[in-house]
């Protein structure tokens, strides 16, 4: 998994971008030439072999931590690129013409494709500050500013959960704290993957993470992701550099907001579920009501 890392974050993006422009030098080629491109360009999967769509998929966590929506959007553009360009090369390589309504969107895409990379470029550099170097997830500042938006988007829907990794001092004094890194970024990147864009991950200090929820009918929807987490990270466990398995679980603590309740309350709450669900044995999500 990639760590976030300001300068290294942008130095890939731009070689990634130099990489499509090389890509679409080959189109050129192909469009006047009236060849057929290379099959790996031909291919259903072409966005996700492409030098740029495996940046994508590499830093994939960091695009959605900067801008959720604008992410989606980003790998959205990126495939119907790929798809028009696709419909465009078949007719060319036999010497027909090509359809201006396909080069239209391919070029509508591409141009909507770099919009968005620069606006990850911008804002990388100006939320670096704001993230975390070792799993690519914003810190506990961002979950200040991000609750008042959340809180008046999601009409005070509001849930959160505050996660802790059982036994993780016995992992680092047994491991060394190399292999507890690894488990902290293995723990974002499974749990990042059971979340979609109306939901928001942080790391608030140490084995310590909360994930803010927006409309999941609470508590329900927000009790049923919580179990969802837990299972996935206890039957999915770790291969480790030296040749090791290690399989973790996580305790979780869960609040629903209430009005205007301030975030402080909130987590607290949620804080001393999860305590109670150490108590009870861990390995377990536990709901308190207010």
């Amino acid at each position: 998994m990639q760590t976030f890392d300001f300068q290294n974050f942008v130095s890939a993006l731009d070689t990634a971008q130099q990489a499509h422009f090389q890509w679409s030098r080959r189109i050129l080629r192909c469009a006047v030439l009236h060849t057929r491109p290379q099959e790996d360009m031909m291919r259903e999967n072409a966005h996700h072999i492409c030098l740029f769509g495996q940046f994508l998929e590499q830093h994939q966590i960091a695009f959605y931590t900067i801008n959720a929506e604008r992410a989606e959007q980003l790998f959205l553009v990126h495939k119907q690129m790929h798809d028009a360009i696709r419909t465009i090369a078949i007719p060319i390589s036999q010497g027909l013409p090509g359809n201006e309504a396909d080069l239209n969107e391919f070029e509508t895409t591409q141009e909507a494709m770099l919009d968005h990379l620069a606006f990850f470029k911008t804002n990388a550099i100006h939320q670096y500050t704001q993230i975390d170097s070792l799993t690519g997830l914003p810190l506990r500042q961002r979950l200040t500013q991000d609750y008042d938006a959340k809180r008046d988007c999601c009409q005070g829907d509001v849930g959160l959960m505050f996660l802790d990794v059982d036994h993780f001092k016995s992992i680092n004094d047994s491991y060394g704290h190399n292999i507890g890194d690894q488990v902290l970024q293995h723990l974002v990147k499974q749990t990042h993957s059971q979340l979609d864009s109306h939901q928001s991950m942080y790391r608030y200090g140490g084995e310590e993470f909360v994930v803010m929820t927006c409309n999941l009918n609470k508590p329900h929807g927000v009790l049923a992701l919580a179990e969802q987490i837990r299972t996935s990270l206890f039957d999915t466990p770790i291969q480790i550099d030296n040749g090791g398995v290690i399989q973790i679980s996580v305790t979780i603590g869960i609040a629903m907001a209430s009005g205007g309740e301030p975030l402080a309350n909130l987590i607290e709450r949620a804080d001393h579920a999860m305590y109670l669900g150490k108590k009870q044995g861990r390995n377990r999500v536990i709901h308190l009501e207010r």
